[in-house]
Protein backbone atom coordinates (compact mmCIF):
# COMPACT_ATOMS: atom_id res chain seq x y z
CA UNK A 1 0.00 0.00 0.00
CA UNK A 2 1.57 3.26 -1.08
CA UNK A 3 2.26 5.75 1.65
CA UNK A 4 2.80 9.50 1.82
CA UNK A 5 5.27 12.26 1.30
CA UNK A 6 4.98 14.77 4.15
CA UNK A 7 6.48 18.20 3.83
CA UNK A 8 6.04 21.66 5.24
CA UNK A 9 5.56 24.66 2.98
CA UNK A 10 5.71 28.44 2.88
CA UNK A 11 7.62 29.77 5.89
CA UNK A 12 8.60 26.21 6.74
CA UNK A 13 11.05 25.77 3.89
CA UNK A 14 13.93 25.07 6.30
CA UNK A 15 11.88 22.77 8.49
CA UNK A 16 11.51 19.06 8.91
CA UNK A 17 10.22 16.99 6.06
CA UNK A 18 9.55 13.30 5.83
CA UNK A 19 9.45 11.14 2.73
CA UNK A 20 7.74 7.79 3.28
CA UNK A 21 7.88 4.84 0.94
CA UNK A 22 7.20 1.18 1.44
CA UNK A 23 4.52 -1.41 2.01
CA UNK A 24 2.80 -2.00 5.32
CA UNK A 25 0.46 -4.74 4.08
CA UNK A 26 1.12 -6.81 0.91
CA UNK A 27 -0.99 -5.46 -1.95
CA UNK A 28 -2.65 -8.79 -2.74
CA UNK A 29 -3.92 -9.02 0.85
CA UNK A 30 -5.78 -5.71 0.61
CA UNK A 31 -9.07 -7.16 -0.63
CA UNK A 32 -12.39 -5.46 0.08
CA UNK A 33 -13.02 -8.01 2.83
CA UNK A 34 -9.67 -7.32 4.45
CA UNK A 35 -10.24 -3.56 4.35
CA UNK A 36 -13.68 -3.95 5.95
CA UNK A 37 -11.92 -5.60 8.87
CA UNK A 38 -9.22 -2.92 9.00
CA UNK A 39 -10.96 0.47 8.86
CA UNK A 40 -7.69 2.26 9.56
CA UNK A 41 -6.38 1.07 6.19
CA UNK A 42 -9.74 1.30 4.43
CA UNK A 43 -10.21 4.98 5.18
CA UNK A 44 -6.53 5.84 4.73
CA UNK A 45 -6.69 4.31 1.26
CA UNK A 46 -9.84 6.33 0.50
CA UNK A 47 -8.12 9.48 1.71
CA UNK A 48 -5.11 8.81 -0.47
CA UNK A 49 -7.39 8.28 -3.46
CA UNK A 50 -9.06 11.65 -2.81
CA UNK A 51 -5.62 13.23 -2.41
CA UNK A 52 -4.62 11.85 -5.80
CA UNK A 53 -7.78 13.40 -7.27
CA UNK A 54 -6.92 16.75 -5.66
CA UNK A 55 -10.07 16.71 -3.53
CA UNK A 56 -8.82 17.87 -0.11
CA UNK A 57 -12.30 18.12 1.44
CA UNK A 58 -13.05 14.45 0.80
CA UNK A 59 -9.48 13.50 1.69
CA UNK A 60 -9.75 15.19 5.09
CA UNK A 61 -13.04 13.44 5.78
CA UNK A 62 -11.60 10.02 4.96
CA UNK A 63 -8.40 10.61 6.92
CA UNK A 64 -10.48 11.71 9.91
CA UNK A 65 -12.36 8.40 9.77
CA UNK A 66 -9.05 6.52 9.64
CA UNK A 67 -7.79 8.62 12.55
CA UNK A 68 -10.64 7.31 14.73
CA UNK A 69 -9.10 3.85 14.37
CA UNK A 70 -5.59 4.90 15.36
CA UNK A 71 -4.07 5.31 11.90
CA UNK A 72 -1.02 7.45 12.58
CA UNK A 73 -0.19 8.26 8.92
CA UNK A 74 -3.72 9.60 8.47
CA UNK A 75 -3.42 11.69 11.62
CA UNK A 76 -0.14 13.09 10.33
CA UNK A 77 -1.63 13.89 6.93
CA UNK A 78 -4.52 15.65 8.69
CA UNK A 79 -1.97 17.65 10.64
CA UNK A 80 -0.24 18.73 7.45
CA UNK A 81 -3.49 19.56 5.65
CA UNK A 82 -4.89 21.48 8.59
CA UNK A 83 -1.64 23.37 9.08
CA UNK A 84 -1.34 24.30 5.40
CA UNK A 85 -5.02 25.08 4.86
CA UNK A 86 -5.82 22.29 2.42
CA UNK A 87 -9.60 21.92 2.15
CA UNK A 88 -10.30 24.49 4.88
CA UNK A 89 -8.68 27.66 6.27
CA UNK A 90 -5.37 27.03 8.08
CA UNK A 91 -5.61 26.20 11.77
CA UNK A 92 -2.15 25.87 13.28
CA UNK A 93 -3.30 24.87 16.75
CA UNK A 94 -5.42 22.03 15.39
CA UNK A 95 -2.76 21.08 12.85
CA UNK A 96 -0.28 20.74 15.70
CA UNK A 97 -2.71 18.56 17.67
CA UNK A 98 -3.20 16.18 14.76
CA UNK A 99 0.57 15.88 14.38
CA UNK A 100 0.94 15.36 18.14
CA UNK A 101 -1.53 12.48 17.90
CA UNK A 102 0.47 11.03 15.00
CA UNK A 103 3.58 11.21 17.21
CA UNK A 104 1.83 9.53 20.15
CA UNK A 105 3.72 6.24 19.70
CA UNK A 106 7.07 7.93 19.31
CA UNK A 107 7.53 7.39 15.56
CA UNK A 108 10.48 9.65 14.82
CA UNK A 109 9.22 11.03 11.53
CA UNK A 110 6.07 12.36 13.17
CA UNK A 111 7.81 13.47 16.37
CA UNK A 112 10.09 15.71 14.31
CA UNK A 113 7.14 17.38 12.63
CA UNK A 114 5.34 17.75 15.95
CA UNK A 115 8.40 19.55 17.34
CA UNK A 116 8.59 21.81 14.32
CA UNK A 117 4.91 22.70 14.45
CA UNK A 118 5.11 23.52 18.16
CA UNK A 119 8.08 25.78 17.50
CA UNK A 120 6.06 27.77 14.96
CA UNK A 121 2.96 28.31 17.12
CA UNK A 122 2.27 31.73 18.58
CA UNK A 123 1.67 31.98 22.35
CA UNK A 124 -2.09 32.19 21.75
CA UNK A 125 -2.02 29.19 19.40
CA UNK A 126 -0.18 27.20 22.07
CA UNK A 127 -2.88 28.09 24.58
CA UNK A 128 -5.55 27.07 22.08
CA UNK A 129 -3.80 23.75 21.39
CA UNK A 130 -3.44 22.99 25.09
CA UNK A 131 -7.12 23.74 25.67
CA UNK A 132 -8.27 21.51 22.80
CA UNK A 133 -5.91 18.61 23.53
CA UNK A 134 -8.12 16.70 26.02
CA UNK A 135 -11.01 16.55 23.54
CA UNK A 136 -8.72 15.35 20.75
CA UNK A 137 -7.21 12.65 22.96
CA UNK A 138 -10.64 11.54 24.10
CA UNK A 139 -11.76 10.99 20.52
CA UNK A 140 -8.59 9.98 18.65
CA UNK A 141 -5.92 8.97 21.18
CA UNK A 142 -4.69 5.39 21.33
CA UNK A 143 -6.55 4.75 24.58
CA UNK A 144 -9.83 4.83 22.63
CA UNK A 145 -8.73 4.35 19.01
CA UNK A 146 -6.92 1.04 19.51
CA UNK A 147 -9.91 -0.68 21.19
CA UNK A 148 -12.16 0.70 18.46
CA UNK A 149 -9.97 -0.87 15.75
CA UNK A 150 -9.48 -4.10 17.68
CA UNK A 151 -13.24 -4.57 18.09
CA UNK A 152 -13.79 -4.39 14.33
CA UNK A 153 -10.95 -6.82 13.67
CA UNK A 154 -12.38 -9.34 16.17
CA UNK A 155 -15.89 -9.02 14.77
CA UNK A 156 -14.79 -9.54 11.18
CA UNK A 157 -12.47 -12.41 12.12
CA UNK A 158 -15.39 -14.21 13.76
CA UNK A 159 -17.58 -13.51 10.76
CA UNK A 160 -15.00 -14.90 8.34
CA UNK A 161 -13.86 -17.96 10.24
CA UNK A 162 -16.76 -18.76 12.56
CA UNK A 163 -14.50 -18.82 15.61
CA UNK A 164 -11.49 -17.10 17.13
CA UNK A 165 -8.39 -17.62 15.02
CA UNK A 166 -6.25 -20.43 16.31
CA UNK A 167 -3.16 -22.39 15.29
CA UNK A 168 -5.11 -24.80 13.06
CA UNK A 169 -7.44 -22.37 11.31
CA UNK A 170 -7.82 -22.37 7.52
CA UNK A 171 -5.21 -25.08 7.10
CA UNK A 172 -4.27 -25.67 3.46
CA UNK A 173 -7.16 -23.47 2.28
CA UNK A 174 -7.19 -20.78 -0.36
CA UNK A 175 -9.50 -17.79 -0.61
CA UNK A 176 -11.03 -17.22 -4.04
CA UNK A 177 -11.01 -13.60 -5.21
CA UNK A 178 -13.99 -12.02 -7.03
CA UNK A 179 -11.81 -11.04 -10.01
CA UNK A 180 -10.15 -14.43 -10.26
CA UNK A 181 -7.11 -15.91 -8.58
CA UNK A 182 -6.76 -16.83 -4.94
CA UNK A 183 -4.85 -16.05 -1.77
CA UNK A 184 -3.31 -18.54 0.62
CA UNK A 185 -5.58 -18.35 3.67
CA UNK A 186 -2.60 -18.78 5.97
CA UNK A 187 -1.17 -15.53 4.57
CA UNK A 188 -4.50 -13.72 4.57
CA UNK A 189 -5.26 -14.68 8.17
CA UNK A 190 -1.70 -14.30 9.44
CA UNK A 191 -1.70 -13.49 13.14
CA UNK A 192 0.00 -10.13 12.65
CA UNK A 193 -2.95 -8.96 10.54
CA UNK A 194 -5.76 -10.13 12.84
CA UNK A 195 -4.53 -10.36 16.42
CA UNK A 196 -4.73 -6.86 17.89
CA UNK A 197 -1.50 -6.99 19.89
CA UNK A 198 0.41 -8.43 16.94
CA UNK A 199 -1.13 -5.88 14.58
CA UNK A 200 -0.01 -2.91 16.68
CA UNK A 201 3.48 -4.40 16.92
CA UNK A 202 3.50 -4.72 13.13
CA UNK A 203 2.57 -1.05 12.82
CA UNK A 204 5.37 -0.14 15.24
CA UNK A 205 7.90 -2.08 13.17
CA UNK A 206 6.72 -0.42 9.97
CA UNK A 207 6.66 3.16 11.18
CA UNK A 208 9.75 2.96 13.38
CA UNK A 209 11.93 1.26 10.77
CA UNK A 210 14.52 3.35 8.95
CA UNK A 211 14.03 1.34 5.78
CA UNK A 212 10.52 2.76 5.47
CA UNK A 213 11.34 6.42 5.89
CA UNK A 214 13.87 9.08 5.11
CA UNK A 215 13.94 11.94 7.59
CA UNK A 216 15.41 15.35 6.79
CA UNK A 217 15.44 17.83 9.64
CA UNK A 218 16.64 21.40 9.85
CA UNK A 219 16.10 24.54 11.91
CA UNK A 220 14.81 22.70 14.98
CA UNK A 221 17.11 24.27 17.53
CA UNK A 222 15.83 25.93 20.70
CA UNK A 223 12.46 24.26 20.61
CA UNK A 224 10.30 25.31 23.56
CA UNK A 225 9.19 22.50 25.89
CA UNK A 226 5.96 20.85 24.80
CA UNK A 227 3.56 20.35 27.73
CA UNK A 228 2.07 16.93 28.37
CA UNK A 229 -1.70 16.77 28.32
CA UNK A 230 -3.31 14.70 31.05
CA UNK A 231 -6.77 13.95 32.38
CA UNK A 232 -8.48 13.69 29.03
CA UNK A 233 -12.25 13.65 29.07
CA UNK A 234 -13.92 10.23 28.65
CA UNK A 235 -14.49 9.33 25.04
CA UNK A 236 -18.05 9.33 23.74
CA UNK A 237 -19.50 5.94 22.92
CA UNK A 238 -18.44 4.91 19.45
CA UNK A 239 -21.13 4.81 16.81
CA UNK A 240 -21.46 1.56 14.85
Amino acid sequence: MALFTFSTSGSAQKAASVALTGEDIPADILTDGFLEAHPDLKYRKAGMRADDLHDPVVARHQYALAARYGDKPSQARLGEMTWNGEGAPPDHALGYLWMALAAERGYEMFVMLKMYYWQQLTPQERKDATAQAPRMLANYGDVVAKPRQSAVMRREAHRATGSMLGPSYASALYIALPNGGSIDANRFYAREFWNADSYWKLQDRIWSGERHARIVVGDLQNVSPIPEVKNAEPAPKDRP
